[in-house]
């Protein structure tokens, strides 16, 4: 995650150096801004037992709930 968080950086700053076509990608800078700004998600002890525990052990449930909750779907 953190080298796709070094490349929306660097995006971004190519993007503001770009004079006058800022003005016709500026929403696109401001969603960069709005990801950057999110806190990146990572798996704690606890948070891997809550998740194992609320998938019954299953295995394959499991890895599913750990993909989500690195996404940031749940």
């Amino acid at each position: 995650m953190s080298d796709l968080r070094n490349a929306a950086e660097q995006a971004l700053e190519a993007l503001e150096g770009g004079g006058d076509s800022w003005r016709l990608i500026g929403p696109a800078i401001d969603a960069l801004r709005a990801a950057l700004k999110q806190p990146e998600r990572t798996l704690t002890d606890e948070i891997i037992a809550d998740l194992w525990h609320q998938n019954g052990g299953f295995h394959h449930h499991f890895a599913r709930a750990v993909e989500r909750y690195l996404k940031g779907e749940k």
